[in-house]
């Protein structure tokens, strides 16, 4: 299980690396050539850029045209169509579970609806008294289309558990002599996590650092049910209200 939660983590965390596009200026030749990086100068006569840690330079005559990537275009890039983020943090305020602060890791994509409104999936894994996996989907207002900006977020989805139960379950056998009964001692069950619905209202800030990197911080309220099972029929249900701390990372 540990091996699956590490495969798990490590896929959340480089998918998006990958998927981000870089930003880059543009040389066309008219030879059909086309050379990708960062354009040091183009002063009508040369032309030069930076391409993967190699100059290039071009007599002006070589050149048909240059697209340099402008501030304009990478505002525009903060209100692209989707964004992936990961975050990572703790769930703290309850002393009903074992885990006084229990870690917590999400990842997911949203996609915009609207101008500033975007609709989100995602999943990840948290620990309780068990491990479970957070499947969830999630609505996210941002305030401001621009570098730094506040926003809000609801999240809900349901928690799946991933191993067996940890709690117990005790009860009293009575046995009878004649007319009278008396207790024997305490006989204990390990119950079976069956999971639970999960709702996560938060609020907090974003800044992106570049044109498709930024980090994030959020606090909400988390409130969550895990519940288990037992034999005859025992069913037992736990409710969590918690204060959610986290930072994250979004690319897009």
């Amino acid at each position: 299980m540990k091996k699956f939660l590490f495969i798990l983590l490590a896929g959340f965390i480089l998918v998006p690396a990958f998927a981000q596009k870089g930003k880059k200026d543009l040389v066309y030749l008219k030879s059909g050539g086309i050379i990708k990086g960062q354009l040091i100068f183009d002063d009508g006569e040369k032309v030069k850029i930076n391409s993967a840690g190699n100059e290039w330079v071009f007599n002006s005559t070589e050149v048909d045209s240059v697209a340099k990537y402008s501030k304009a275009q990478r505002e525009q890039g903060l209100t692209q169509n989707y964004f992936f983020d990961t975050s990572m943090g703790v769930l703290l305020g309850n002393s009903g579970n074992n885990q006084s602060a229990p870690f917590s890791f999400t990842s997911s994509l949203n996609y915009r609806i609207l101008d500033q409104i975007y609709v989100g999936a995602g999943l990840g894994a948290e620990f309780f008294d068990e491990s479970y996996m957070p499947v969830f989907g999630q609505v996210q207002y941002k305030f401001r289309n621009t570098k730094f900006t506040p926003f809000f977020n609801l999240l809900a989805g349901y928690e799946v558990a991933l191993e067996e139960g940890n709690r117990q379950h005790y009860s009293d056998l009575y046995y009878s002599s004649s007319s009278s009964y008396y207790p024997y001692p305490n006989t204990n069950e390990k119950l079976d996590a069956e999971g639970g619905f999960l709702i996560n209202p938060s609020v907090g800030f974003q800044r992106f650092t570049s044109d498709n990197f930024g980090w994030f911080f959020s606090f909400g309220f988390r409130h969550h049910q895990l519940n288990y099972s037992g034999d005859k029929g025992y069913k037992l249900e736990t409710n969590f209200s918690r204060l959610s701390l986290k930072i994250g990372f979004i690319f897009n």
